[in-house]
């Protein structure tokens, strides 16, 4: 299987495409503007309320709302009965800030590398269910040697067909890593971030890195060099596959996929027999609907329902993926008395989502409705993008608009010279531009060499606006 990464580089944000043979497998954006709290983090924070009957803590980590520590989430052995208010402790995030829920974070810190995870304070070696079987005697047997007393260390997917010397490599690099986090944490005042903050493309690229893409494409010359400098630093068996975007047409129009992934955007998505799926998401669970389309219906209403809802239990895995969904998903089939159909479509769904290590499929509800839950680490992207308009549905944020604006001078500058730009935008936009966004506007007009007036105009439509010139 083929895999190409797309990377467009705009003000304040990078969106990131995971083709698969030419299909849009993921979709994710990153921006500037968000501060810690990103997955992945070592930060020292400060536990500023127990709640025993969760059981939980609450830790500071200057946030605008204390992180959620479970007790599940503590050191082994040691519990909640070793958490005290008021003490300092290293945590990492484990799971981003929702809407309606805050940064989850653990004690139980795990450093990625390369090929291998080190686990400060939980000694032994193991492998992660990415390894083949094949190779997991081989490769715990070289971790073993390579492993000092009271070291713990996790095998990576990626680690299969490693030389001892790699690993041993990676090991040294990730101890070093942990070195410099004890030293930050003996001088640190809570709370404060143990590492130096990665920018926005250096947590993309180390979240699809593992993927191993055979071709990895870029839009923007500065990020472009950024990328070659990571890569060299982390991913050296990656830097052949790395090129510039050179073409006029946007990178994501020029590969297809920008149809795509307007759809992943949209709340309903049409599936090829006339059908569609509509996907909402609530504050208890995301709901799916699958609707026929009115194709099922007649003498052969029965295979004709069977074939939309393997169609649509195969789409919804892929949305899933598409639109980082997280919680508890609910998807409600077109009805089927046949249990073995039920069977069917279940199994369908389990093996489309057989490569997420975070979905797991629970069955059916006495309702006839499919349940599954995924492990939440990212903000799902409606929740980035949008937010819910007070009559119902989604409207794209202010700051969501702003970038957009931004994108288009942006590529507009690069076909012709504007000499003096003016956006027109809505009111809670231009206040996005001179907040929020501001620092991606600021990139910008560094770039362009001329500043940026923002005329705000009550009468227009939020999500529109209009580049002009003074």
């Amino acid at each position: 299987m083929s895999s190409t990464l797309l990377i467009a580089a705009s003000p304040g944000e990078l969106w990131a495409a995971l083709l698969e043979d030419e299909t849009l497998r993921e979709l994710r954006v990153f921006r500037a503007s968000a501060r810690i709290g990103r997955v992945g983090e070592v930060i020292l924070g400060r536990i500023v309320a127990l709640k025993p009957e969760l059981p939980a803590a609450l830790v500071d980590l200057g946030l605008e709302r204390p992180a959620f520590l479970s007790a599940e989430d503590t050191a082994p052995g040691a519990g909640m009965a070793a958490l005290h208010e008021g003490e300092a402790i290293a945590v990492q995030v484990t799971k981003e800030a929702r809407a309606d829920k805050a940064v989850g974070v653990s004690t139980r810190l795990r450093l990625a590398g390369r090929f291998l995870d080190l686990t400060p304070g939980r000694a032994g070696v193991s492998a992660g269910k990415g390894v083949p079987p094949a190779e997991r005697e081989r490769l715990v047997a070289v971790l073993r040697e390579i492993a000092g007393a009271g070291e713990g260390f996790v095998l990576r997917a990626a680690a299969s067909g490693a030389s001892p010397v790699n690993l041993a490599a990676d090991a040294e690099n990730l101890r070093a890593r942990w070195r410099a986090i004890e030293a930050a944490r003996a001088c640190a005042r809570a709370p404060a971030p143990l590492e130096p903050t990665p920018t926005p493309l250096a947590l993309l690229l180390a979240a699809f890195a593992s993927a191993a893409p055979e071709s990895i494409i870029i839009d923007e010359r500065a990020a472009f060099a950024e990328a070659r400098g990571w890569i060299a630093r982390h991913h050296p068996e990656l830097a052949e596959r790395l090129t510039l975007h050179r073409e006029r047409q946007p990178v994501f129009e020029h590969h297809g996929v920008a149809g795509d992934i307007a759809a992943a955007l949209a709340p309903r998505v049409p599936l090829p027999d006339g059908g569609a799926l509509t996907i909402e998401l609530t504050a208890a669970a995301t709901m799916i609907d699958v609707d026929s389309g009115g194709g099922a219906r007649g003498g052969k209403a029965h295979a004709a329902i069977l074939a939309a809802n393997l169609a649509a239990a195969r789409e919804a895995a892929r949305q899933i993926r598409l639109r980082n969904l997280a919680g508890p998903i609910v998807i409600d089939f077109v009805g089927m008395r046949d249990r073995r159909d039920r069977d069917r479509v279940g199994e369908a769904l389990a093996a489309a989502l057989a490569d997420d290590v975070d979905a797991e499929v629970l069955g059916w509800t006495r309702l006839g409705h499919l349940e599954l839950v995924r492990r939440r680490r990212h903000a799902p992207l409606a929740e980035l993008l949008f937010e819910h308009a007070p009559g119902g549905g989604l409207v794209k944020t202010p700051m969501t608009v702003a970038l957009e604006a931004l994108r288009a001078l942006a590529r507009e500058a690069e076909a012709a010279l504007v000499r003096a730009p003016l956006l027109h935008v809505h009111p809670e936009v231009a206040a996005a531009l001179a907040g929020e966004a501001g620092a991606a506007r600021q990139e910008l007009e560094a770039r362009l060499g001329r500043s940026i007036d923002v005329v705000a105009e009550p009468g227009r439509a939020r999500e529109g606006f209009d580049i002009g010139v003074r």
